[in-house]
Parts: C-alpha cells; structure tokens; sequence
C-alpha cells in the first residue's frame, strides 16, 4: 500500500493547495468531500469519517485535513439543486482535500457518505472546479479565489480561506447605460442650420425636426 499522509493545512499551506487545484505535474485530479452531516451527532461524524480515512488509505490515496462549510439540504429524499431555503442548513464540517482521486471514486464515495455534493477537478480544467452531485449531475464553479468566503468554501487555519467561484460577469444593463451615456454626448450637425448640437440637445426637438431624426439613428444604431 502507499504511504498515505494526512497533513492539517495551516495558512503557509494555502500555495500548496493551489498548486494542486491549478494543476501540479504529480497530480491528475483532485477532489474535496467530507462524511460529517449536520442532522448527525458529532460522535456519529467522527466515525463516519474515520471511515471515509480509511476508505480513502485502501484506495492508496493521501489527504489534507481542512475545515469546510456547506448549507446542507435537510431533506435527503431532495436533491441539494431543488432543495428549498428554509431545508438549507449551515454546517461546518471537517472536510479532506484528496489528490489524485478520480471522479468515479469520488461520486461513490460522495455517494456511500450520503453527501449532497463533492468538489472534483482534474488536468482537463485546470483551476476549474465542479460540484459534484450525488444523483451524478455536476455545476462548473469556477476558478480557484484566495481568501474569500461563499456558500461552499475551506477555511485554513488563521482564518485564510479558499473557495471556487464563478467569474463576475459586468451586467450587459450597466454596459449599455455607459454606451448610451457616451453617445448623448456627441455632436451632430443640424441640417437646418449648419450648427453642431449634442445629441442629448437634439432629442428635445421636434420629433418632426430633422435634427432629431438624426438623434435617433445614432440610437438605433448604437443598440
């Protein structure tokens, strides 16, 4: 059996974690999952992943020790997807982040361990991350992000923490509003007079005013 080590991150261990989630040459793939569940005792927990430990050894897989946070779906017979709000629970969970498990391994134990969800990788995304659900499906999270926190995030010792998120997109809104803002600007010339007006101006003419009709193309165009 190979050597399987069990390291517990502190905030100097956060590079390496990276490194692994980015792509290390050692490492395929990655996941992070944990067997504790908040509807059970910490007794019971504790056994469970004593177990997860020791399944993870017969496989030959090492692990780090991290502490995760997760709403839990306190409905088992729901899927975490369509879990309402009020069955969402926070629970802070030991967790273990494990090179080189597969996405087949992954899922049966994410399975065996009636968790909502595993956090899987590998080569092919680099720094991507999936949620991996129970029932088999899977939601791209994201890029690996230092030092923030989320629904599903690892906290590290000295309250440095790491979590995958979805890049913010600039809502397509705010965008256009900053375009049109710029056109209003503009200049024109007024057909009748020769004169430059600013759009904004022209757009308080006479809808019949041909300096107007002319406000209103750019308008259109710039849509």
């Amino acid at each position: 059996m190979a050597f399987t080590k069990v390291i517990t991150i502190d905030e100097a261990s956060l590079n390496r974690v990276y490194q692994h989630v980015a792509g290390s040459p050692n490492v395929r793939s990655w996941g992070m999952m944990s067997g504790f569940r908040a509807v059970n005792t910490k007794q019971q927990n504790r056994k469970a992943n004593k177990q997860l430990e020791s399944d993870l050894r017969g496989m030959n897989l090492g692990f780090f020790k991290v502490e995760g946070h997760w709403k839990e779906c306190q409905d088992s017979n729901i899927s975490w997807q369509q879990c309402p709000p009020d069955k969402l629970k926070d629970s802070v969970e030991e967790s273990y982040f494990i090179p080189n498990i597969s996405e087949e391994q992954l899922l049966g134990l994410t399975k065996k361990y009636n968790q909502d969800a595993a956090v899987f990788g590998d080569k092919e995304n680099k720094g991507q991350a999936q949620l991996l659900f129970k029932n088999g499906e899977k939601e791209n999270i994201g890029q690996f992000n230092a030092n923030k926190v989320s629904n599903a995030y690892s906290k590290l010792k000295g309250d440095r923490s790491f979590l995958f998120s979805k890049p913010e997109e600039k809502p397509k809104q705010k965008a256009s509003q900053s375009k049109m803002k710029s056109i209003l600007k503009k200049t024109i010339n007024n057909p009748k007079t020769g004169n430059k007006v600013q759009v904004s101006t022209a757009l308080q003419y006479d809808k019949n005013h041909p300096v107007y009709k002319l406000a209103q193309q750019m308008l259109q165009q710039a849509k």
